[in-house]
């Protein structure tokens, strides 16, 4: 796989761990394991190719600040559609769940804007709504890459995430 968005999490990935607030380095998805996903959340086209470089690197396992338990993306979405319906909140374009925040709220993309998409907060409790009463908001990062480099940066600086 040729890496364009996330090549700082790609040099740095295997010596993440001796950072001071990284548990571990990151463990990545294998290929068969993003295909099923591109199946299960895209009907089959691609996933963002920086999705897909994160998914490759650090998809079962992120030291960064992503809560995905066990890399089990399936079983996320499945608990979140119930949450969705539950809410009133109809999600009609493809997306994907990539931060899990106390089963309340979670962070994802759209997967139909482009190889680097801009990341979204959504929340399915009221209580995590945004400030302005939103229960579906941008992340203040641009693009999926840049929320990525940005948390890789505060790893390396010895920073919490959030």
């Amino acid at each position: 796989m040729e890496f364009i968005y996330l090549q700082k999490l790609l040099k740095t990935k295997d010596s993440l761990e001796k950072y001071p607030t990284i548990s571990r380095n990151p463990e990545g998805n294998s290929i068969e394991e993003i295909l099923q996903y591109e199946n299960k959340f895209n009907e089959g086209e691609n996933l963002p190719k920086s999705l897909k470089e994160y998914l490759f690197i650090s998809g079962k396992f992120c030291p960064l600040g992503f809560d995905v338990v066990d890399g089990d993306y399936i079983g996320l979405r499945e608990y979140y559609d119930k949450r969705l319906a539950e809410r009133g909140i109809e999600m009609e374009r493809p997306f994907m769940i990539f931060d899990n925040f106390e089963g309340d709220s979670f962070m994802f993309i759209y997967l139909d804007e482009g190889d680097d998409p801009q990341p979204w907060n959504c929340s399915v409790h009221e209580d995590y709504d945004s400030e302005e009463g939103e229960m579906i908001w941008k992340v203040p990062h641009p693009t999926f890459s840049d929320l990525v480099n940005t948390l890789v940066d505060r790893a390396l600086k010895g920073l919490q995430p959030w």
